[in-house]
């Protein structure tokens, strides 16, 4: 018993041991993905890694370091920690700089009556003019220069309101050697319509296919849009009734010439009476919109350059402190 009280009084206490640790487990952050405007590469700050278990002081480092520039490509980046017990793990993760999207055409026209001119505009534009803020040329331009930041654009105006098809036959070949565009964008016939209903189909889409021919013969891309629909008792829906066979004879015209589509019926469809005015024949601000939205997702699909990505890769021993 003695022995038990010396051994419970004075002097220093027994040391502890030191409590036993997992061995650290390094966790990488999830991967990171980034565009870059101009294809140069790209400041990237990513998260960091995590550590689970493992004895401190622990050191640990990430190549390439977070902040520093990453080039195009995706970069595979090495983490790795250490322990006070030397007990290592590493793990690794990707970051990506995506290249800025390229498209093979930058030279547009939006060739038509008032709904290509966006309803506001009476008098001829200059070439690389895209018309008043409402139209849907000025909305497709704005797109454009959004995704495709590393090239510049020129979308023209080319609406006359109120123009009949014959007259657009006649004004097209003098547009195209002026603005040499390489995709015109053909949205016109309603007129037409409005005036002489279903008897003027057969001619309307006769002088569309005549206007697509042109513009094929000179190396351009032609998308040919199928009418909205109009808004029942507006003051200029006049066609109301026309509108679906009309468009059944331009879409089997356009696949049998080898032009592209876009099918602004079908995206209008259900939304009448928000995407088109109370006159019943012109679209909304909110109506061009969707105008603009529909060329652009067509010309995306069909145009933009497809780039397979490159990789490079880090690894690194921890860097102690």
């Amino acid at each position: 018993m003695a022995a038990l009280g010396a051994a419970s009084c004075g002097g220093d206490p027994p040391a502890r041991p030191t409590p036993a640790t997992d061995p650290p487990r390094l966790v990488c952050p999830q991967p990171v993905t980034a565009r870059s405007r101009d294809g140069e590469p790209l400041a990237i700050t990513y998260p960091d890694a995590s550590v689970v278990g493992g004895q401190s002081p622990m050191t640990m480092l990430c190549e390439p370091r977070s902040s520093e520039l990453f080039p195009v490509g995706e970069t595979v980046v090495t983490c790795r920690v250490s322990d006070s017990q030397t007990r290592t793990d590493g793990c690794t993760f990707i970051v990506t700089v995506e290249p800025p999207p390229r498209i093979v055409a930058t030279r547009y026209i939006a060739f038509g009556d008032s709904i290509s001119d966006g309803v506001l505009g009476f008098v001829p534009y200059a070439v690389g003019d895209p018309g008043p803020p409402v139209g849907y040329a000025f909305k497709l331009r704005t797109l454009l220069e959004e995704r495709y930041t590393a090239q510049t654009f020129s979308v023209t105006d080319e609406g006359v309101a109120g123009e009949r098809i014959a007259r657009g036959m006649t004004r097209l070949p003098g547009v195209l050697s002026r603005d040499m565009p390489e995709v015109a964008m053909l949205f016109e016939g309603i007129n037409d319509l409005n005036g002489g209903r279903e008897a003027v189909i057969p001619e309307v889409v006769g002088s569309l296919r005549s206007m697509v021919r042109t513009i094929r013969a000179r190396g351009m891309a032609a998308l040919v849009a199928t009418f909205l629909p109009q808004r029942p008792r507006g003051q200029r829906a006049l066609a109301v009734n026309t509108i679906v066979a009309a468009n059944d004879q331009v879409r089997a015209m356009v696949s049998a010439e080898g032009a592209v589509l876009v099918d602004l019926f079908r995206a209008f469809e259900g939304n009448v009476d928000t995407l088109i005015g109370p006159d019943g024949l012109h679209p909304t601000e909110e109506g061009y919109q969707k105008i603009a939205d529909t060329f652009f997702e067509v010309i995306r699909e069909r145009l933009e350059e497809r780039i397979a990505s490159t990789s490079r890769r880090f690894s690194t021993a921890p860097r102690r402190r």
